[in-house]
């Protein structure tokens, strides 16, 4: 009898990593009950094993559908991530099964009706309605029928007995919909880059300046996929960018062959999706970085678009980063996989360099544009009044920009009114009690202040005195995105202004209309955070600025330079994407390494730089590293101690520290070197968790 290794859904840790119970097949996938404490539970065939040591074997019990619960290579994939992210199976296996109970993603069945024979007479008005509306009819379900006509399920089942129509129960569980796909047509720099993507048979960098028209090379290799009858994955790094991008893809294939998959799905929407995945009813799935685990048997190709964005990274179990978790299924499934950008990320260009990705190049803009010209302004050197912080070079480029009938971007990195509530007799900040992090002065709709603390959504309403000497002397000091949209409005009272940041974009139609809007020109300034900065392709942007560089520069974090220099990149080149554009740079900061590269379009220049410096500081790319979290009231005790073992180690270093947003409740180990994931297996202390390949360190 062979054995069969099964994980069921129940959430005991110590049975997380499977059980082995008796088969007469095994089947990947297969989605069974099996026997477990005196009850019958549902599980999923992980596949074959062995049985090793003396103890009682439970059979399956039952199969519950004839058709795997989810492709093979998913289950690769799964038991990769749990063993590569330090996980249980269990963990693994959650984002490709989005549903409590595993059951509730079996096929739905309704209950159809077809006419058989009309020469045969009938008796009564409504057995003469049901065949006239059967007639020309192939199979019609039984709940439209009686709520077309309003028949009866007593006249139904009469004319069933008879022999006259047929009743059955279908599952919904087959391709449908309408199919075609067409063809993009690329430029001669996009074709070369498709060619280099499509003879590769490795992962392969897209390495593309804003505005080249990656998006075109994408929809060629998906169109590929659909005429050789495969599915493909297209990730962004942002829910509000997704509904921006599957407009363009309504062109290759049909809208109702494409998926959108996205975090702020309901349960429901999400099972309906999965079903019709899993149903080869969908040739294109779009989202975020959850839309890499759907269950499409006849995957072809991957694409994560922006590969640079810190958003693919997964911060709860299982911590996945899509980048190497999308190269794993790309393996199992034998499927292409393409990563986009036009600011690669250190890990991607390294893997260029060492020949593990493919690297294919579009060194020019669409349609011949040119890139911007970008300015630096020294805020330092600038004398602000109430206008802080639009200095008189962004003031006369607005001006300019509306005369002109033109449109600009502003960035500012940060929400709110004012960035902190100082006081100007202790010089001390009001600060989140829960964090200890400044807290953020926001303008609610009723007109009122309130203090919001953005780590942990705390909000609470300004004091009237410091909490720390009682002065009342409170200034708020810096500036949000409310704050300067006041100032732009007072600025520009004629300006057709539109604001998008998380306070005011709280769902993707709103994203939507906004740049519809745009499009229209309907509005003149485009203010925002970081959504601004990403993808958008408006062709009446001829301005673009990002109103303090400095903001995420002084992190202390290894990455800090690199994201920096990304934000910066990818906000220019929402300028002069149709007609000639500016960028304006504003920084206290003129003369560093990020804002000079970016200023002058030297993406790889800065690149071979910052990779020096990994490789001489011993910083990923080049070192391994691994983060362990430690929470909890003896959370800094437990994470001191387990320093203090790992430090042992001469071949990795380790520090120690609390989170920064945290107000000292989280701490943290990272732990670099050249197996750090070796060095951990040893610990038997489990007061923490294991986060590989951490995006964030501070």
């Amino acid at each position: 009898m062979p054995y069969a290794k099964v994980l069921v859904e129940s959430k005991s840790p110590g049975i997380a990593n499977g059980l082995t119970y008796e088969a007469s097949t095994v089947q990947p996938g297969a989605i069974v009950t099996v026997p477990m404490r005196k009850k019958s539970v549902a599980g999923i065939v992980l596949g074959p094993t062995k049985r090793t040591g003396d103890f009682d074997v439970k059979s399956i019990k039952e199969h519950l559908h004839e058709f795997p619960l989810l492709p093979e290579y998913a289950l690769k994939t799964a038991e990769w991530m749990a063993d590569y992210y330090c996980c249980s199976l269990r963990q693994a296996i959650s984002p490709f099964l989005p549903a409590q109970r595993w059951s509730d993603l079996l096929p739905k069945t309704y209950t159809r009706v077809r006419l058989l024979d009309d020469e045969v007479p009938v008796t009564g008005v409504k057995q003469k309605l049901l065949v006239d509306y059967l007639r020309d009819e192939n199979w019609v379900s039984l709940d439209k029928v009686r709520s077309d006509i309003s028949v009866s399920l007593a006249t139904i089942r009469s004319l069933e007995q008879k022999g006259l129509l047929v009743v059955e129960d279908h599952e919904i569980f087959g391709e449908n919909g309408k199919k075609y796909v067409q063809y993009p047509s690329l430029t001669s720099a996009q074709k070369r880059a498709y060619e280099i993507i499509n003879k590769s048979k490795k992962p392969t960098l897209l390495f593309g300046v804003t505005g080249s028209g990656k998006t075109e090379v994408y929809a060629q290799l998906i169109a590929d996929a659909a005429t050789d009858g495969k599915q493909s994955i297209l990730l962004v790094p942002e829910i509000l960018l997704t509904e921006h991008t599957i407009t363009r893809f309504y062109d290759v294939l049909a809208p109702e062959r494409i998926a959108v998959v996205h975090s702020r799905l309901t349960t429901a929407e999400r099972k309906h999706i999965w079903r019709q995945c899993r149903a080869n009813e969908i040739d294109l799935v779009i989202g975020s970085r959850s839309a890499l685990f759907s269950p499409l048997e006849h995957l072809g190709v991957v694409v994560i678009d922006e590969e640079h964005e810190w958003t693919y990274k997964n911060e709860q179990a299982p911590r996945y980063h899509a980048r190497e978790t999308a190269e794993a299924i790309c393996t199992f499934a034998g499927a292409k996989f393409v990563l986009g950008t036009a600011t690669p990320s250190l890990e991607s260009w390294q893997r260029t360099k060492t020949e593990q990705y493919a690297l294919a190049r579009i060194d020019e803009r669409y349609a011949e544009q040119s890139l911007p010209d970008v300015s630096v302004v020294d805020l330092g050197e600038v004398f602000f009044q109430k206008d802080y912080p639009l200095s008189p070079t962004l003031q006369n480029a607005l001006k300019e920009t509306l005369h002109n009938n033109e449109q600009a971007v502003l960035f500012l990195n940060r929400r709110g009114h004012s960035s902190a509530l100082l006081c100007m007799d202790c010089r001390k900040r009001v600060v989140s009690p829960e964090t200890q992090l400044p807290f953020t002065v926001h303008i609610r709709h009723d007109g009122r202040p309130e203090l919001v603390d953005h780590t942990t959504n705390t909000r609470c309403p300004l004091p009237a005195a410091c909490p720390n000497c009682q002065s009342a002397n409170l200034i708020q000091t810096g500036a949000g995105t409310q704050k300067l949209e006041e100032v732009l409005r007072s600025t520009f009272p004629n300006a057709r202004l539109l604001r998008a940041d998380s306070d005011t974009l709280q769902h993707p139609e709103q994203m939507r209309s906004l740049l519809q809007k745009m499009k229209n020109n309907e509005a003149d300034i485009l203010l925002g955070t970081q959504t601004v900065v990403k993808g958008l392709d408006l062709p009446n942007v001829t301005l673009a600025a990002v109103l303090v560089a400095d903001i995420g520069m002084s992190l202390p974090h290894f990455r800090a330079s690199e994201r920096t220099f990304q934000l910066l990149t990818q906000l220019t080149g929402r300028s002069g994407r149709a007609k000639p554009g500016k960028v304006i740079l504003q920084t206290f900061r003129p003369e560093a390494a990020e804002v000079q590269f970016a200023a002058m379009h030297k993406t790889e220049e800065f690149l071979e730089r910052e990779l020096r410096l990994r490789e001489m500081l011993q910083y990923p790319p080049y070192t391994p590293l691994l983060r362990l979290l430690f929470k909890g009231p003896d959370a800094q005790k437990n994470a001191t101690r387990t320093h203090a073992l790992l430090s042992k180690d001469a071949e990795h270093t380790v520090h120690v520290a609390p989170t920064l947003f945290s107000g000292g409740k989280i701490w943290q180990l990272l732990v670099r070197g050249k197996n750090p994931r070796a060095l951990i297996a040893s610990l038997k202390d489990q007061s923490f968790v294991v986060d590989v390949d951490p995006v964030d360190c501070i």
